[in-house]
């Protein structure tokens, strides 16, 4: 509802409640009407009326329910850019309708009616804008009166849509009160557009600055429904930027708007993206296009002033389950995705969903602690999300036996042996494999320290020259998680486990004797490997300084 004085001058605005009800507010006495407008219909208008000083009008207005489609409007027909379209155009017709969605928005903004809470994300994509290569996510729990809110419009139309210089790049988006204001409308010309790939069934209102205008611009489409008229969601590009083509190409954003059940519109989603150039070493080859920095929010929670929550929509979805070796759902497995801090613990069932993702290809792995302590890594899998998809996508994986990672383990793993070299493990050769752990108290992981197996009697014999050979003894090496595998060791016979000191490992100058001599020792335990269970584990805890154990 909006009052309009004798000269057409809008003076204010606002949203009827769900009983029909509006109050309005006149600036001063005077002559007025009031304009009523209801997104895919006629607008309706009251008689004039006189109000005075301190007076209060109760106005009632009964609205047309004619309905305007937008539906089989040719675009062909109307090409050419204009702007402030005149009315009876079908640029005019559609800009109508969209106009009135971004009014509500904007003035749903401007008076605080929700407290949203956000979803801040950043994103780094290669060079396609398809591969997620990092992403943050932070949620942002206190209360914000906007989804985002852009710079004033005079601003931007006098200083232009991005700022570059040799320190920094800033690129910013319009919102709903910037699309509305003066600058942008005179500024800016409209036609009508459609795209079978990217907007399916949608009519597109296509924006672009006038001819002349050198600075940062920015040149984009709102696209709407033509079955309701409702306005879905405006793409933008930059332009003018002072860059290379490709890089030019590269920048742009989205702003995605959402009805309420109320009448109100809000901002339900935004972002933009950023070139990331690279130079080439070549002083003859151009700065050429090394990925896209992305940055942008999602409304997870709307919060009304009378307490009622509306939750966000989604987004993207990967959903699946894992499974164990028998097919079984898997419970307390972590998925989660690379180069994220997104991830999920598998349910009872196994069952999984990973949600609010934007539109990507993901790579999606998953762990589980027993396969943690078998060093099991199961190979990620790439899987493309679209935001708009009406079911997830879906993706399943399996953990396999501990058999069968403990031969991958084994099969993968290098060790140092002294004397004979022990045997390989696998399912059938009778021996057995021990694994273990070194941290710190702390429980940081030690990369990088030797440790010596072997029986607790070594076997000795006697060699040509005098020399003495040492029999069933192997020394393996922590990995960057703290962890050690030692591979086909004897069963049921008690091994001597030896965490040697710093700088006596197999790599150091040592020699054989030195290495299973008593002053390698940094903290020694003993166990047993059994033939019906061959697999045992062994975890160390050891201070950062040597010292007697």
């Amino acid at each position: 509802m909006t009052l309009v004085d004798q000269e057409g001058s809008h003076l204010a605005s606002t949203l009827t409640r769900a009983s029909g009800l509006f109050e309005i507010e006149a600036p001063s006495p005077g002559r007025y009407r009031v304009m009523a407008e209801r997104i895919g219909y006629a607008t309706t208008w009251s008689d004039y009326f006189e109000i005075a000083a301190d007076d209060t009008l109760a106005i009632e207005i009964t609205a047309q329910v004619e309905a305007i489609s937008l539906e089989g409007i040719e675009v062909q027909g109307d090409a050419r850019c204009r702007v402030r379209p005149e009315e009876g155009l079908a640029v005019a017709r559609v800009w109508d309708e969209a106009r009135k969605a971004l009014a509500a928005a904007a003035w749903t903004q401007e008076r605080g009616i929700y407290r949203y809470e956000m979803l801040h994300i950043t994103r780094d994509l290669d060079p396609d804008g398809r591969t997620v290569i990092w992403e943050d996510r932070t949620l942002q729990q206190s209360h914000r009166q906007s989804p985002y809110r852009a710079r004033p419009a005079e601003e931007l139309i006098g200083n232009g849509f991005a700022r570059q210089s040799a320190d920094e790049s800033l690129y910013f988006a319009p919102d709903a009160a910037v699309l509305l204001s003066d600058p942008f409308l005179d500024t800016h010309c409209f036609r009508l557009r459609r795209d079978g790939r990217r907007a399916p069934g949608l009519i597109g209102l296509a924006f672009e600055p006038v001819p002349g205008r050198r600075l940062p611009e920015i040149a984009g489409t709102l696209w709407l429904d033509p079955a309701d008229s409702e306005l879905q969601w405006l793409d933008f590009r930059y332009v003018n930027l002072a860059l290379p083509v490709p890089l030019v190409r590269a920048a742009s954003g989205r702003v995605d708007f959402k009805p309420m059940p109320n009448g109100t519109w809000i901002v339900e989603s935004w972002q933009i993206r950023m070139p990331r150039p690279v130079s080439n070493p070549s002083p003859f080859a151009r700065v050429r296009l090394g990925g896209l920095a992305e940055e942008g929010g999602e409304v997870l929670r709307t919060h009304l002033n009378e307490g009622t929550v509306l939750e966000g929509d989604l987004g993207g979805r990967i959903a699946g389950i894992v499974f164990d070796s028998l097919r079984t759902g898997l419970p307390g497995a972590r998925v989660f995705i690379h180069g994220t801090d997104m991830e999920v613990l598998t349910g009872r069932d196994g069952r999984f969903e990973l949600t609010h993702l934007r539109t990507g290809t993901y790579t999606v792995s998953f762990s589980h602690p027993y396969l943690d302590r078998l060093r099991f890594r199961p190979s990620p899998i790439e899987v493309d999300v679209l935001e708009e998809a009406p079911t997830p996508a879906r993706i399943d994986f399996t953990a396999p036996a501990a058999s069968a990672a403990l031969e991958r383990l084994c099969s993968e793993r290098e060790r140092t042996t002294i004397g004979e070299t022990p045997g390989t493990w696998d399912r059938s050769n009778g021996a057995g494999v021990l694994l273990g752990r070194l941290t710190d108290p702390a429980g940081v992981p030690l990369e990088g320290v030797a440790v010596r197996i072997g029986t607790r009697e070594y076997e000795v014999t006697r060699a040509d020259g005098g020399l003495w050979r040492w029999h069933n003894v192997m020394i393996v090496k922590t990995d960057e998680s703290g962890r050690y595998a030692g591979c086909g060791v004897p069963v049921d016979r008690t091994l001597r486990v030896v965490v040697l000191r710093p700088g006596w490992g197999p790599d150091d100058g040592r020699s054989k004797d030195e290495l299973l001599s008593y002053k390698a020792a940094w903290l020694e335990e003993v166990v047993r490997v059994s033939s019906g269970q061959p697999l045992a584990f062994l975890d160390f805890e050891v201070e950062l300084e040597p010292g007697s154990p």
